[in-house]
């Protein structure tokens, strides 16, 4: 590392009087993958929506290359070789390869400024080329896999010739492969004079691929470190500024003998194969597996969201007909959808809207919506689940992450629930908002709700669960002991060793 190729200084922004940044220093070195680290919360999405041109700083000064700047917006941010990947993807499916990379900039000729069709094909097969991607620059986006459209995206982000690379949880949805050619890709760029920010809640990741972390609390600085000089027990202490003695949470009581739940030779629209099992009362029952293995569509069909194909479905001893999400409701089970954003919640609407939208009845008086009972309603979950900040008028869309999935999970607390299926539970999301999550999760059990989590962090899986069942190819393989299922057995299950 050399020269300085970002540098913020005393940045602040406030919304309204919430003080999301208080003199806020970063600088980014040439030749670097930076992490920038943090719970949720604190302030990371509002540093990169500032230097993305999203956000204006209220006071504080960027610096590009020694040269004092301002960024107007996402456009100007761009021009002035700043690119950003982000979580939720900004591809067009029904556009090809090649015109995703040049979307806004297309190689143009003659005086009618008419596309130049060759050359958009040509330039796009160069860049795949040189990052020795094999993807076909004529095929339509909607065929390719979830690690292809994120890696599409760098290199879309790079044809605007940025030299500044902002990566916001990308390996989010990605399998192990997928991500190690992500982090290959990651390297020779770093080679090429790319500089990058590197967002992530996988501190593994850090260590893996990063050189320095800035990590941020509550808005503030907490500490610039070298990745190869530090520990994770020190990363998480300036994260959180205490230390995490136990990331999964010891739970007080155990399952019952009762069967609450029972599918029988199940198949859902997506699935590959009917899969059986049970769930007991009061018992946490993972289902784990890769990327496409099927657990996320069985989700979508117990829940009525997908129709059934075959089977049956039994609860508290009785067939039960799910043909909807209403249906599966009336029958006490519950869904937490995999991406809240798009499948979970209304983001323009405040918190109140979404914390009681699922059980509005709950808020009603004589047949008439009561706006003081659903105030009522909804503080006293936003409390319980310890939204921050605790304002249930707030619109959900400017939670972070972590409070925004507490808000998901939220809008089925404020009814009761016996059966809750939770899709992910735990993705893009901060290590100290991941312990609340579990210990409410906990505690739903401990009250004798049937949980239900499927998840592909093989950690978590071990770390929360009663029992295990493993999927492959859209198949239960395996059932483990959750008190004796590792990390790399679960793996190794899944991959099919």
């Amino acid at each position: 590392m050399t020269g300085t190729v970002l540098k913020l200084e005393g940045i602040n922004k406030s919304f309204g009087g919430i003080h999301a940044l208080k003199n806020v220093n970063f600088e980014l070195a040439e030749g670097e993958i930076h992490a920038l680290l943090g719970e949720n919360g604190a302030g990371k999405s509002t540093l990169i929506k500032i230097l993305t041109g999203v956000h204006k700083l209220d006071s504080g000064s960027v610096n590009i290359h020694g040269k004092s700047v301002e960024i107007e917006d996402p456009v100007d941010a761009r021009r002035k070789g700043i690119g950003a990947i982000y979580q939720e993807l900004s591809l067009i499916d029904s556009l090809t390869v090649a015109e995703n990379i040049f979307l806004g900039h297309e190689p143009v000729s003659g005086v009618g400024g008419m596309i130049n069709r060759k050359q958009l094909v040509s330039r796009a097969t160069e860049y795949l080329n040189n990052f020795g991607i094999s993807i076909d620059p004529g095929i339509y986006v909607s065929e390719l896999g979830l690690g292809q459209k994120k890696i599409i995206e760098i290199i879309k982000a790079l044809s605007i010739n940025a030299d500044i690379l902002l990566l916001d949880e990308p390996t989010t949805g990605m399998s192990k492969k997928e991500i190690e050619t992500l982090f290959e890709i990651m390297d020779d760029l770093k080679k090429k004079k790319v500089n990058m920010i590197y967002i992530s809640h996988h501190l593994d990741e850090v260590f893996r691929i990063c050189d320095r972390a800035t990590v941020l609390r509550d808005g503030e600085n907490s500490g610039v470190f070298e990745v190869k000089d530090v520990d994770l027990k020190t990363l998480v202490r300036a994260m959180l500024g205490r230390t995490l003695k136990e990331e999964f949470p010891e739970r007080e009581g155990s399952p019952v003998e009762e069967t609450i739940l029972e599918v029988k030779d199940f198949r859902a629209e997506g699935m590959v194969a009917p899969v059986s099992f049970e769930l007991r009362k009061g018992e946490i029952l993972g289902i784990t597996g890769i990327i496409g293995s099927g657990k996320s569509e069985l989700a979508l069909g117990l829940f009525g969201v997908v129709p059934r194909k075959s089977g049956e479905v039994i609860v508290k001893g009785k067939k039960a007909s799910i043909f909807s999400p209403d249906d599966a409701k009336k029958r006490g089970i519950s869904f937490v959808p995999e991406d809240r954003k798009v499948q979970g919640l209304f983001l323009k609407l405040p918190v109140e809207h979404n914390l009681t939208i699922a059980n509005i009845e709950l808020a009603m008086k004589r047949g008439i919506l009561s706006g003081k009972k659903r105030l009522k309603l909804s503080v006293e979950t936003a409390r319980r689940l310890r939204v921050t900040p605790l304002d249930v008028k707030m619109a959900a869309q400017n939670l972070s992450g972590g409070n925004q999935q507490k808000v998901v999970i939220g809008k089925w607390l404020c009814g009761e629930t016996d059966i809750l299926i939770l899709d992910e539970p735990t993705r893009g999301i901060d290590i100290g908002a991941k312990t609340e999550i579990y210990s409410l999760i906990n505690s739903l059990a401990d009250k004798g709700a049937g949980i239900l989590i499927m998840s592909s962090e093989f950690k978590e899986m071990s770390g929360i669960c009663d029992r295990i069942l493993v999927m492959r190819k859209g198949s239960i393989i395996s059932e483990q002991s959750g008190k004796e299922a590792t990390t790399e057995k679960l793996l190794t299950l899944a991959l099919g060793g």
